[in-house]
């Protein structure tokens, strides 16, 4: 049995900073790393296979990652721990794609992406959604949100044009590859975060 195409998403922004499950605060925690190791098997069997992260732009307001600090309580944000798991998404994404490569899997590519602005019940957890400006705003959202299947445009790309064969380890946005936050362009944060992640899920490389 092989798999061609491994899609990750998870939409849920601003989960209160507070939450931490299993030491593990819960914005980093919903990422799809284990779920992506445990079918890396199945996707190396496939003539060719596609690995699609779903990252944020927002990965571009995030700091540094300091795993030391990752799950202390003092230094959530309002909104840094998803810019830090939008980041965490894009570096996984690249050092999946380098651990492949060295492997000599040349036919599993791994990229990320910016879906776009999605009008979605994202912000349930915000200030925000507790005021009756977004109900005020709902008539007007259409004008400057994409739509469900507009965010997805992206995804379908890369799963599916033959422009990006070949193509592994990179950002993407609006169908075209994009500028990611230039930390996630750091070799050894990426190696490192990689290690944390698989330390934390209690695996080990493939």
């Amino acid at each position: 049995m092989y798999l061609n195409c491994r899609h990750n998403f998870f939409r849920k922004f601003y989960v209160p900073p507070s939450k931490v499950i299993s030491n593990v605060e819960v914005e980093f925690r919903k990422s799809h790393f284990l779920l992506t190791h445990l079918l890396l098997p199945a996707l190396e069997k496939a003539p060719k296979a596609r690995i699609i992260i779903v990252s944020s732009k927002l990965h571009r307001k995030s700091k540094a990652l300091d795993l030391s600090t990752i799950d202390d309580k003092k230094k959530f944000g309002l909104f840094d721990p998803y810019n830090r798991s939008k980041l965490a998404n894009v570096m996984h994404a690249r050092e999946l794609s380098r651990r492949l490569h060295k492997q000599g899997l040349h036919h599993v590519s791994v990229n990320s992406l910016h879906p776009g602005v999605v009008n979605s019940n994202l912000s349930r957890h915000t200030l925000l959604s507790k005021t009756p400006l977004l109900q005020l705003s709902a008539p007007f959202r259409w004008l400057f949100l994409k739509t469900d299947r507009d965010g997805a445009q992206t995804s379908l790309y890369l799963a599916l044009s033959k422009k990006v064969d070949g193509i592994s380890g990179k950002y993407f946005a609006e169908c075209k590859l994009s500028t990611e936050n230039e930390l996630a362009l750091n070799d050894q944060a990426c190696e490192d975060l990689y290690n944390y992640s698989l330390e934390q899920c209690g695996v080990a490389e493939q």
